[in-house]
């Protein structure tokens, strides 16, 4: 079904919310989702001197007794052990059991090296696995050995990088729109900026909020206020955010200047979260998927 901006305008709250619906995209992963290399890159040099020296360790036999005396000359390659075995932490707690299950604990500093610690940071080394892995299984260069591992770690981060990619995409149909028809626009705007810079006053729930963009119309003197995210999957979530959406909406427009509330979403997990989205759609005119971006929705709300 084709529709464009002004037939969507047109529509009762709930045909808008079925042609919404009907355009969820699968995906908004683009290739840069999978591995921010930067990142990637960046952790692994911050210690690529200490684990160029720490290659000294790896195949040696007294491995145990190699890696204290070097602690010992070289504090500061500890630092690196994080790195190792695949923890973002610093500071790392510890708990011990012994033969007769009795446990205790202790904390290693890993930022700032304890020299009175070095046989436990060995220890840590060793019961971690890390000795054995550099005796009998490491053959390359450690630094190379991080940089798989960081990859490894960067894909945690993937749940809110499909955030960040909503927030990329909208930046880009912004910056579009708003080079075609001359307008203003500001990413992570605050409703000081908006006011010291554009004279609009922007109701706001919480004084730190900052929407993912703002454009303003300096002929007309109207502001949009547009707020995205992505739902791959459903959950409670979901409800919580369309109310809260709906809340924002009503607090933005209730502005004595002309000011619009946007909603940019997607994702397959609103097919299992379509109560909550219905009541949204009643509040709130203006809600877009990515297809309707593409279709130049966006623009021609601008343009209106």
């Amino acid at each position: 079904m084709e529709i464009n901006f002004k037939k969507y305008q047109k529509m009762q709250p709930a045909e808008r919310l079925i042609f919404f619906m009907g355009g969820l995209s699968i995906t908004n992963r683009t290739p840069e989702y999978y591995v921010n290399w930067d990142k990637v890159s960046r952790e692994t040099k911050k210690y690529e001197l200490e684990l160029n020296t720490l290659n000294y360790l790896i195949g040696r036999e007294d491995i145990y007794n190699e890696t204290y005396a070097l602690f010992t000359k070289q504090p500061e390659l500890i630092k690196a052990i994080p790195s190792l075995i695949a923890c973002r932490d610093k500071i790392i707690n510890i708990v011990n059991i012994d033969d007769s299950d009795k446990m205790s604990f202790s904390q290693l500093d890993f930022k700032k090296i304890d020299v009175n610690k070095l046989a436990e940071y060995t220890n840590f080394a060793e019961k971690s696995g890390l000795l054995t892995f550099l005796k009998e299984e490491a053959n390359r260069s450690l630094v190379d050995y991080v940089y798989g591992v960081e990859a490894g770690l960067d894909s945690n981060a993937r749940k809110n990088r499909s955030g960040d990619t909503m927030e990329a995409i909208l930046d880009k149909t912004v910056s579009n729109a708003a080079s075609i028809l001359d307008l203003e626009y500001k990413a992570q705007a605050t409703a000081k900026y908006i006011e010291e810079n554009w004279n609009v006053i922007v109701p706001v729930d919480k004084s730190e909020r900052r929407f993912d963009e703002a454009v303003f119309d300096p002929r007309r003197k109207k502001l949009w206020i547009i707020e995205t995210n992505y739902y791959g999957g459903g959950g409670s979530k979901l409800k919580a955010v369309a109310g809260e959406f709906s809340e924002l909406s009503k607090f933005v427009e209730s502005s004595q200047d002309d000011v619009k509330f946007v909603w940019v979403t997607d994702g397959q997990g609103w097919k299992v979260s379509h109560l909550p989205l219905a009541e949204a759609f009643e509040s709130i005119p203006n809600v877009f998927n990515l297809e309707m971006l593409s279709a130049g929705f966006l623009l021609d709300l601008f343009k209106d």
